[in-house]
């Protein structure tokens, strides 16, 4: 695939080649269930209180092209660990899988009685909403989220035509108001988030974090209503959850590992132990594909069921 890229800081780590092969249909995967203990939902004055009409121009899918998980403990908390993911993209299977995700979400609206209005449907009748410029190096908008203990970069995509939505602008919700203004039903913003291999910190703060070759998936709906102007939401908790065990090749970047030369040389200015690991994760996309759509289709049922 011509159009697999990876994400320059990667290259400022290692020299790392990505294997180019032909495009393939998505395997079939097992199938995703969503525990009720990962979700949460919150439906102001929506419930029940809005014509059963779906309108969903708004969606995208986010892949992370770099995962870091940081972790301080040990005794006196000197010990410092950290463990870096860093993937490739390929912008074809990312608007593929949501293109599909999107279409199953609205027959399943459909199944359930609804009315559903893709953003095709929509045509030029949709919220004018802030979107993300591309990123200069990469060719697609590029979101950075950071909380100290856990930080991602994504590459977002829309549905063709789209551009991608800046879900933190304030003046978006008032052009969802004037977009519903005369109409009824709810307006849904929706969020896939993927993550390709799999980085945290460990139960115990001694040993800090630890990396993996899964699929980490999180998602979020938030909902508009027309007629009442209520709020809510539908998604995953914040920390997601782990839907596949495996989707790649998955491997140490040479050179990264914190070396004892440099534990010892902490060690005698007080400072205390660093555990510091770069990997690369090149995914095998047929299996990641599959993956996020079986992920992805869980969270529409839940959304669907959640809504009746």
């Amino acid at each position: 695939m011509g159009n697999v890229r990876t994400p320059m800081v990667a290259l400022a780590i290692a020299c790392l080649g990505v294997c180019a092969v032909a495009p393939v249909q998505a395997q079939e995967a097992t199938a995703v269930t969503l525990p009720a203990k990962q979700m949460e939902a919150y439906m102001g004055r929506i419930q029940g209180k809005e014509a059963q009409i779906a309108y969903l121009p708004a969606m995208q899918l986010r892949w992370a092209v770099r995962s870091k998980a940081t972790a301080t403990g040990g005794v006196f908390r000197k010990h410092k660990s950290s463990k870096e993911i860093l993937a490739p993209f390929d912008q074809a299977v990312l608007e593929r899988v949501l293109a599909a995700l999107q279409d199953d979400l609205a027959e399943r609206f459909r199944a359930a009685g609804w009315q559903a209005r893709t953003a095709a449907e929509l045509g030029s009748d949709v919220p004018q909403l802030k979107t993300l410029k591309a990123n200069a190096e990469l060719g697609v908008p590029v979101l950075k989220l950071d909380n100290t203990v856990n930080a991602q970069d994504f590459v977002v995509v829309a549905l063709p035509g789209r551009a991608p939505v800046d879900t933190k602008a304030i003046s978006n919700g008032m052009a969802i108001q004037r977009f519903l203004k005369g109409k009824q039903g709810l307006h849904a913003s929706i969020v896939y988030e993927f993550a390709p291999g799999t980085v945290a910190e460990t139960d115990s703060r001694m040993l800090g974090t630890e990396a993996g070759a899964g699929l980490w998936f999180n998602a979020r709906a938030d909902l508009i209503g027309a007629e009442r102007g209520g709020w809510g939401n539908i998604n995953t908790k914040p920390e997601g959850l782990v839907v596949a065990p495996d989707i790649g090749t998955f491997g140490e970047i040479a050179g990264s590992k914190a070396g004892t030369a440099e534990n010892v040389i902490r060690f005698i200015g007080g400072m205390g132990g660093v555990d510091r690991t770069g990997y690369q994760m090149t995914p095998d996309w047929a299996r990641a594909e599959a993956a996020m759509l079986a992920a992805g289709k869980a969270f529409n049922a839940e959304l669907v069921a959640r809504l009746k």
